[in-house]
C-alpha cells in the first residue's frame, strides 16, 4: 500500500517495482487446467490450488482459514536489472514481487492507497518472511499467487507463493502482516468501511 507497505523497512537493499506482465484470474479447478479468460466482473474468480511439494520436501499450505479460499494470480517477467552478480534475481527483489501481488489484490477488494492516505491513515507492512526454494533468471515468466489468509482488529495477514511458468515450479513462499495505523503511526482498528469491503469480497470468494 503506502511507502511503508511498498518498501519493507527491514530490507537492506531496496526492491525494484515489478511491472504487471498480465493479470489472470481463474475459476476454482479440481486439478491444474489451462488458464481461462479473465472475468470482467468486479470480483475476480480465484483459483484453488492443491498442496504442492516444495524443493525442501515440505508441502505448501494452501488450507483456508478465516481468509480467502482461493488465490489471486498476477503474472510477471524477470527484468535484467533485477539480477545480482550470480545471474539470478536478487533476494530483495522478491519482496517487491510480493508487494505487487498485495497491491493488485487490495485494489480488487476496493482498498486504494491514495484514498487511505487522504484520510491520514496508513496500511503499513510490519512483518515479512521469505522462504527461497529455487532461483529465477532473466526473462523467466512467473506467477505470484496471493491471498488474505486471516485478519484481526487492526491487521491483515497475507500468504504469497511464486511459481515459475509454464511448469509451475515452486520458487518462493512468503507471509506478510500489514497493520492499520493512524496519523501518529499507532495501530488502530481497521475502519468499518474497509472491513465491510473485505467481508463482501470474502463472501463472494466463498460462493465461487
Amino acid at each position: 500500500m503506502l511507502q511503508a507497505l511498498l518498501s519493507p523497512a527491514h530490507m537492506a537493499v531496496p526492491a525494484s517495482r515489478a511491472n504487471t506482465g498480465g493479470l489472470r484470474l481463474y475459476r476454482p479447478p479440481l486439478l491444474l487446467p489451462a488458464p481461462q479468460p479473465p472475468n470482467n466482473s468486479r470480483f475476480p474468480r480465484l483459483r484453488l490450488v492443491p498442496a504442492v511439494r516444495s524443493a525442501s520436501g515440505l508441502a505448501f499450505d494452501f488450507k483456508g482459514g478465516r481468509g480467502m479460499s482461493g488465490f489471486l494470480d498476477v503474472e510477471l517477467r524477470v527484468r535484467d536489472y533485477e539480477l545480482d552478480q550470480y545471474g539470478v534475481v536478487n533476494n530483495a527483489v522478491y519482496a517487491s514481487y510480493c508487494q505487487h501481488g498485495r497491491h493488485e489484490l487490495l485494489e480488487k477488494i476496493g482498498v486504494n492507497a491514495d484514498d487511505v492516505a487522504r484520510t491520514g491513515d496508513a496500511l503499513a507492512l510490519s512483518e515479512l518472511t521469505l522462504k527461497f526454494l529455487a532461483p529465477l533468471r532473466s526473462g523467466d515468466r512467473f506467477v505470484v499467487k496471493v491471498r488474505v489468509s486471516d485478519s484481526s482488529a487492526a491487521r491483515l495477514y497475507f500468504e504469497h507463493f511464486i511459481f515459475k511458468l509454464p511448469n509451475e515450479e515452486p520458487i518462493l513462499e512468503a507471509r506478510a502482516t500489514a497493520v492499520w495505523l493512524d496519523k501518529n503511526y499507532r495501530p488502530i482498528r481497521i475502519p468499518s468501511e474497509i472491513r465491510s469491503k473485505l467481508v463482501q469480497f470474502l463472501r463472494h470468494d466463498e460462493s465461487h
